[in-house]
């Protein structure tokens, strides 16, 4: 992606637009960070992730990190996890934490709902077998930061 080096509005910023929702300024901004965590390389490996202060807090970090090495996510209906990925990878999977346009109509705000839908099924789904496991839904449930310490769990069968 070494076209994107030049100014928003580069044909390749306005094909990935299209593909992901984000306008050339958030491509730029997005492309500026990829750069920060990559140290300037083509591609970002899972320990890049490691350096985001805000996600090493976060209950579902692994899952997080895991659905941007998720091929399934990559809207190309891959399957299998992958070691790197390039700045076009990285935006698609960034583009579905997204909020809906408000411009669409009915029918693309139920498909990008049924494509969210799907995004997180991916990252919950760890072992990629098209169902979530009681054992992965127990993993999602305790990690929840609606879960204490004093509440009663049913996860105890």
């Amino acid at each position: 992606m070494g076209a994107l080096q030049s100014l928003p509005g580069h044909q390749e910023y306005i094909d990935l637009a299209e593909r992901t929702g984000f306008s050339c300024e958030q491509i730029g901004v997005l492309h500026k960070r990829f750069k920060q965590l990559s140290h300037n390389e083509e591609t970002l490996q899972r320990d890049h992730f490691n350096e985001i202060p805000d996600l090493a807090c976060n209950p579902i970090r692994s899952q997080i990190i895991g659905a941007f090495f998720d091929r399934r996510n990559f809207r190309q209906n891959g399957e299998g996890t992958i070691e790197e990925i390039n700045f076009e990878e990285f935006l698609v999977v960034m583009s579905h934490f997204r909020p809906p346009s408000l411009n669409m109509t009915e029918e693309q705000r139920e498909s990008v709902r049924r494509e969210k839908l799907r995004f997180l099924f991916n990252m919950h789904d760890t072992n990629n077998d098209g169902t979530i496991t009681l054992e992965e839904y127990r993993h999602v449930s305790c990690c929840s930061p609606l879960q204490t310490k004093n509440a009663p769990s049913f996860y105890n069968w």
